[in-house]
């Protein structure tokens, strides 16, 4: 009698848990998701393009002529790429762009780990106080992690959409 009733719940818990499932909507969370995070990073940047053009500098990665250029533009294409994302608005696009940049932005870390630059990230603050070498180093590795978690969101995006 016990094990019946058991056998009973627990295929009862897995029928309403399929059923939950099958209505929570991933893609629009996905896309909630990433859409704020690129907003998120997009505000301290866009407020002061003369902290963030330093900050891209400092990797060593492109003439001063670029990055001041890009202190300008990634920011805003940022902002664009999160209310795109949110809005469901050209969001193929926005997934296209928002994994390119994730790329380059995984590129750009992972070379100045290596390589032994010790840098503010400039990912979502600029203004990250007084760090040591060995926090801003484990602050970069940390970052390495959640733009392969944000890359792996940004390809789900992708992917899904081409779908439909």
């Amino acid at each position: 009698m016990k094990e019946e009733f058991l056998n009973g719940l627990i295929i009862n818990i897995l029928f309403l848990m399929s059923k939950f499932y099958k209505n929570i909507n991933i893609l629009f969370l996905s896309r909630l998701l990433l859409g704020y995070v690129f907003i998120y990073a997009s505000i301290d940047k866009i407020l002061d393009p003369v902290s963030f053009s330093n900050i891209i500098d400092n990797y060593h990665v492109t003439p001063i002529i670029l990055s001041n250029l890009f202190a300008l533009f990634v920011p805003m294409l940022e902002l664009i790429i999160g209310i795109c994302l949110i809005l469901n608005i050209k969001v193929n696009g926005a997934s296209f762009i928002s994994f390119a940049l994730l790329l380059w932005f995984l590129f750009i870390l992972t070379q100045a780990v290596y390589r032994g630059i010790n840098v503010d990230c400039g990912c979502f603050d600029l203004n990250s106080g007084n760090l040591d070498d060995a926090e801003l180093r484990n602050n970069m590795i940390k970052r390495i992690f959640e733009d392969i978690v944000l890359l792996g969101i940004s390809l789900y995006i992708l992917i899904k959409t081409k779908i439909k």
